[in-house]
């Protein structure tokens, strides 16, 4: 007799819970939360399934024995049912709206997938506009990879931030995490005019007095790193910001931007750079070419070509390498000498009525016969379901052409796929064309 067993998968759970979600069929209790016209709102739920995920839940539950409604007063009913979906549905759709709320509410009922998918969220959804509020919930939670992802997106695109209301708008302690960051990509002087402007959105002071500065700053004021200006620069500081320095703050600094090797005592003794520094170890590399032969069939290089690709998981674009060019004679490749181009990198918004390109770089290089390959002067941030397009301007001759064959799929790791779109094929080719052979990327 066999003793074989199959296994099958099953939805009835999961259409269970979606069918009980906000619904009051066999529901045994209710939270109370404020709507948002102000009213009170009931909102049902089953204590065996929230019971079942969260132990907070379980021991409320079990106290609660004789009670079925309950006032919740740290969240409101909007909040509180985009939490709810952890408990009911196999999806959920989070909203940057009631994020820290959500997080909040996984964090104090301890529901780690909960905090999990916020914190996959806002890597996937923080603009400049909001990388301090995401900063401040990665420190709020101990939330390691995203508070990396905060930094470094930070220190990337530091004037941008420093523009941000958010940024105006920022807890103290994520200011000071900012200003103990080895590498802001703008110079000191800037770092210290946009405290400056968040001391003046913190205290609401038009003009800024040493009480003031000290009052909102404390011991952050300490934290510029003078070393790291010319007297120049502070130079034009003091016009609007001298009377907030005593006599022995000045001494420092003067000594500071003026001697090279000179040590300061109060304020940050070490130079801050505007160099990002990558970690080899996290590069990884898209590599497309499927051979390193040149295919019979050439593909003539067009006065515009597009690449167009999309990832799965928030990588930072680093390097594009181009395809060997050369110009196709009696069934050769010949080598030629280069090819201006000119460069574009956009993303790629669809809007209700067209297609938007927001632009990310322009540059220029050239197409060669031999490897060529153009490092981004900054990195570009490059967020999963968003569609990109490398765009390329050249004036071929009619016999320029590359042999390189590509894959139109390329799966760096297990959870990393590069996704490339819209590629041309030459004659019965099933293969890729193209003039972007490879991507290199540095994970978070």
């Amino acid at each position: 007799m066999s003793t074989k067993t199959l296994e099958y998968a099953i939805k009835g759970i999961l259409l269970t819970g979606q069918d009980l979600y906000l619904s009051e069929i066999m529901a045994d209790f209710h939270f109370i939360c404020k709507s948002s016209d102000g009213s009170d709102e009931r909102i049902p739920v089953h204590k065996l399934l929230l019971a079942g995920i969260s132990d907070v839940f379980r021991a409320m539950f079990h106290g609660w024995k004789e009670k079925v409604d309950v006032v919740l007063p740290d969240a409101t009913a909007a909040e509180f049912k985009e939490f709810l979906q952890f408990f009911y549905l196999g999806r959920v759709k989070l909203t940057m709206d009631n994020i820290a709320k959500v997080m909040y509410l996984g964090d104090k009922y301890n529901v780690t997938e909960c905090i999990n998918a916020c914190v996959k969220f806002l890597r996937q959804t923080l603009t400049d506009d909001n990388y301090c509020c995401g900063f401040w919930l990665a420190i709020l939670y101990n939330q390691s990879d995203l508070k990396r992802f905060c930094e470094l997106m930070i220190a990337i695109n530091t004037k941008a931030v420093f523009s941000s209301a958010s940024f105006l708008q920022c807890d103290k302690d994520v200011l000071g995490h900012i200003l103990r960051m080895d590498t802001l990509t703008c110079s000191e002087s800037k770092v210290f005019r946009a405290c400056m402007e968040w001391v003046k959105s913190t205290s609401g002071a038009t003009e800024l007095t040493r009480a003031i500065v000290q009052k909102c700053l404390g011991h952050l004021f300490y934290e510029f790193s003078f070393k790291s200006m010319t007297p120049q620069q502070f130079a034009r500081l003091v016009p609007s910001y001298g009377r907030i320095f005593s006599v022995e703050e000045y001494s420092d600094i003067t000594q500071s931007t003026a001697i090279q090797h000179f040590k300061p005592n109060i304020f940050k003794q070490t130079p801050r750079t505007t160099n990002l520094y990558f970690d080899d170890m996290e590069k990884i590399e898209c590599d497309r070419l499927v051979a390193l032969d040149f295919s019979r069939s050439p593909y003539c290089i067009k006065s515009i070509e597009t690449t167009v690709f999309s990832v799965n998981e928030p990588l930072l674009l680093r390097q594009i390498e181009f395809s060997q060019v050369g110009e196709f004679k009696s069934n050769e490749y010949c080598a030629i000498v280069k090819l201006s181009t000119e460069i574009k990198i956009v993303q790629l918004t669809k809007s209700a009525t067209s297609n938007v390109e927001l632009s990310l770089y322009e540059g220029n290089t050239y197409l060669k016969s031999e490897l060529t390959y153009m490092t981004l002067s900054k990195p570009i941030l490059i967020r999963p379901g968003v569609m990109y397009e490398i765009q390329m301007k050249q004036t071929p001759t009619q016999n320029f052409c590359t042999g390189n064959i590509l894959k139109t799929e390329v799966q760096m790791e297990s959870n990393i796929i590069v996704q490339f779109h819209r590629d041309p094929i030459v004659g019965n080719d099933i293969v890729a064309r193209g003039m972007i052979r490879k991507l290199e990327f540095y994970r978070f």
